[in-house]
């Protein structure tokens, strides 16, 4: 770095990707230095760096907002370690066992490191200028931390912000830098405005996941393996639309509670593809190889699994019957009722021209 050549900079605590979009896997390493005027972002790909000051005399806000990735994370590796947990303790070859054991011990660490960092959030820098995001301030405690160490230096620089100005929303901590000549330049929505999205992809998701979740409780009863291929096709319809509906909810007026069903749902495909593939590595252990020489005869077998013939299938089957129906109904109440409320939203402005043109 040029600038560490002229000026001495501290490292600031935390360290992060930076996400540039929907659905995005960035290579790039974040972190924040504090000099005796400015700070120092660096945007680092293993290759180059880009540079960003923020100097102190022109931060007007640093706005820090709670989010539920860390919940998030925290639910889909308890999910994780259940299901190793169901291998480890129902299958009888103890190789197996023992893998699926260790398999749950990696699982649990990543909770306990996960649960151990603390809330995630997201970072504002707010200046005159601009906005831009803090990746490396992920986690409530760290950017905390790191508002505490830069409030002195932006208070010798612009002075101490007074009670009266200060305006505290519940739901955000906000650093505000003292009123200058400038009023606080409030955060703006990113993108084109919000627009409409009626949730016609997501009503088809969450209704084929509502079918596949009847069809997964009648396989527990009456297992064939017919119906277990239409199972098969219609979770990997569902998965595609859950895809399409999660880039169409994208900057759309889509209510919170339907975007974390779509979420959950992902999850719960994530989930079924794991434990799927759980399935096909305990198969291939428990089975006889020679009777499995293409990628048809596996498929076969697999589609020949039948709950009562394995406490491990019966779980999995019983795990996927109840989510599908829990998700496949909440998800269709959910839309139905955004689609009522759009509906009466808008009758009332038609009723309105209709009235001015008569």
């Amino acid at each position: 770095m040029d600038g560490r050549a002229e000026t001495s900079y501290k490292r600031l605590p935390g360290r992060g990707p930076r996400r540039g979009g929907f659905i995005t896997v960035s290579f790039s390493r974040c972190s924040l230095y504090q000099a005796d005027d400015h700070i120092l972002g660096v945007d680092n790909n293993g290759f180059s760096e880009d540079y960003k000051r923020f100097y102190f005399s022109n931060i007007q806000a640093i706005i820090t907002r709670r989010t539920n990735r860390g919940a998030t994370w925290s639910l889909v590796l308890a999910l994780m370690i259940a299901c190793s947990l169901m291998g480890a303790l129902f299958l009888e070859k103890e190789a197996v066992r023992i893998f699926f054991w260790i398999l749950s011990g990696a699982f649990l660490v990543f909770l306990l490191v996960n649960a151990f960092r603390g809330p995630t959030c997201i970072c504002h820098i707010v200046t005159a200028v601009q906005e831009d995001q803090l990746p490396s301030l992920n986690r409530l405690r760290v950017a905390r931390k790191v508002i505490e160490i830069l409030r002195p230096a932006i208070e010798r620089v612009q002075g101490r912000l007074s009670p009266e100005e200060v305006n505290i929303d519940p739901n955000e901590e906000t650093l505000h830098a003292p009123r200058t000549t400038r009023p606080l330049r409030q955060p703006h929505a990113r993108g084109h405005g919000i627009r409409h999205d009626g949730g016609t992809i997501h009503m088809l998701a969450f209704a084929f996941i509502l079918l596949d979740g009847i069809l997964t409780g009648i396989l527990l009863l009456n297992h064939t393996a017919t119906m277990t291929g239409v199972s098969s096709v219609l979770t990997l319809i569902y998965s595609i639309l859950l895809i399409v509906a999660l880039v169409k909810q994208h900057e759309s007026d889509i209510p919170g509670t339907v975007r974390r069903m779509t979420w959950a749902s992902l999850g719960f495909v994530c989930v079924s593809y794991l434990l799927g593939y759980v399935l096909m590595v305990t198969t291939l252990m428990t089975s006889r190889l020679e009777i499995m020489v293409t990628q048809w005869d596996m498929y076969r077998v697999m589609l020949d699994l039948s709950p009562q013939d394995s406490p491990l299938v019966m779980g999995v089957y019983a795990f996927s019957a109840t989510c599908s129906l829990v998700l496949g109904a909440l998800g269709l109440v959910r839309v139905k009722r955004h689609r009522d409320d759009s509906a009466s939203a808008s009758r009332p402005s038609q009723d309105s021209e209709g009235e001015a043109r008569g």
